[in-house]
């Protein structure tokens, strides 16, 4: 495999790093309401998503902080994606 095929590989391993991580995080935030005890709620569901992430970005980096770099970016990408998708609509008239 060449290099710009490892850098798109990278590329989309980070885009769906940042697709777990944030779609995680806003089934986190929409279960608050619903729950018993929100800190360990929230503290459960940040150190899963957060370890589950870097560990992640680890095996994809791969010792190349190129990679690291495009990973990073693809999880970025994620996450402007999701912010456009989840926000209110609002009608103006």
């Amino acid at each position: 495999m060449n290099y710009s095929m490892h850098l798109l590989l990278a590329l989309t391993l980070g885009f769906g790093l940042g697709i777990f991580y944030f779609t995680s995080l806003w089934v986190t935030v929409r279960q608050l309401p619903t729950t018993q005890q929100p800190i360990l709620l929230i503290i459960g569901s940040l150190l899963s998503r957060l370890s589950i992430a870097i560990f992640g970005f680890y095996l994809v980096m791969d010792g190349s902080w190129k990679r690291l770099l495009i990973a990073l970016l693809g999880f970025v990408l994620a996450r402007s994606i999701l912010i456009r998708r989840w926000q209110p609509k609002h009608f103006f008239k």
